[in-house]
């Protein structure tokens, strides 16, 4: 039984990067026509609101009690409202080669983190083929380097989008055991709803409102927010807190870096942008990485 939850969390946490991989196509349609506070306000708010019709359909239960647990607090202020802040201003400053690799060392952080508060310490060989992924995804951003110039300011942001995502993994996979999947989502959307929408509104001021018109009359932005906030944010979390709570957070978090290898293979095949030989050899070796990751665990102590 235990060995089936964990094969079923597995699954969980490779199809909810599945869904976040293939969110870069939606969120490059959105962002051409709408400001990127207003597609995190509306793909937040649209989520939030779908999350209370399930619960007001009876489909997941909540227990209130949830709501005093400042735990819970603190992981749905690290993902999403600080990671994707910090994310999109850092994004706005560094190069996509550069903005890649920094990315690309949430595994490590969630290895750290792992070892210190979860106690669950990684095997030699799960870092060993951690690095293996994270050569495969740095390789792949410097491939496809803009050649934008690079900010110290926006190497600290993603930093600290890195540290947040960090966080986050930790604390659903400690959470898992006094939350189900849905109360933990719940309280992060909650979270993302009213940060969001308040941070668009002091940033944008008396173009709020005309703003976010401007964008849900716009056929383009309605598929693409439906996108974002129904799959890529409420099915993909959901099935993302499912797994922290059946595998362990380096495990979960090793599956990130498929993002990368969804995103270019997208990239390709729907947006018909060109990529070599040794750009399906680098998704491979991030592939063979998270295989690794996943297949040489630390054998508990008898």
């Amino acid at each position: 039984m235990r060995e089936q939850r964990r094969t079923l969390g597995i699954f969980c946490a490779l199809f909810a990067n599945i869904i976040f991989g293939f969110s870069f196509i939606f969120s490059k349609m959105a962002l051409s026509v709408s400001h990127p506070l207003i597609i995190l306000a509306t793909r937040f708010t649209i989520a939030f609101l779908f999350l209370n019709i399930l619960w007001g359909l009876k489909f997941f239960k909540i227990n209130t009690k949830v709501f005093k647990n400042s735990t819970l607090w603190l992981m749905g202020l690290a993902q999403p409202f600080l990671y994707f802040i910090l994310e999109l201003y850092g994004l706005s400053l560094v190069s996509s080669a550069l903005s890649g690799v920094v990315i690309a060392l949430v595994p490590v952080a969630v290895m750290l983190l792992s070892t210190m508060v979860l106690k669950e310490k990684p095997s030699a060989l799960q870092w060993f083929f951690t690095a293996i992924s994270i050569i495969g995804v740095s390789a792949i951003s410097i491939i496809s380097n803009n050649g934008q110039k690079n900010y110290a300011l926006g190497i600290f942001l993603l930093i600290g989008a890195v540290i947040c995502a960090g966080l986050f993994n930790i604390l659903s996979r400690k959470q898992s055991t006094n939350s189900s999947p849905f109360e933990r989502t719940y309280v992060m959307f909650l979270i993302g709803f009213i940060g969001f929408n308040l941070t668009a509104v002091i940033t944008l001021k008396n173009q709020y409102f005309s703003l976010v018109l401007q964008s849900i009359t716009n056929p383009k932005f309605i598929i693409a927010i439906i996108y974002l906030a129904i799959v890529s944010s409420v099915l993909a979390f959901l099935l993302y807190n499912f797994a922290t709570a059946n595998i362990t957070a380096v495990e979960a978090s090793s599956f990130s870096n498929i993002i990368t290898v969804v995103t270019v293979l997208a990239g390709v095949l729907i947006l018909k942008e060109s990529m070599n030989i040794w750009g399906y050899v680098l998704c491979l070796l991030i592939i063979f990485g998270v295989w690794g990751v996943n297949t040489f665990i630390e054998k508990p102590k008898k």
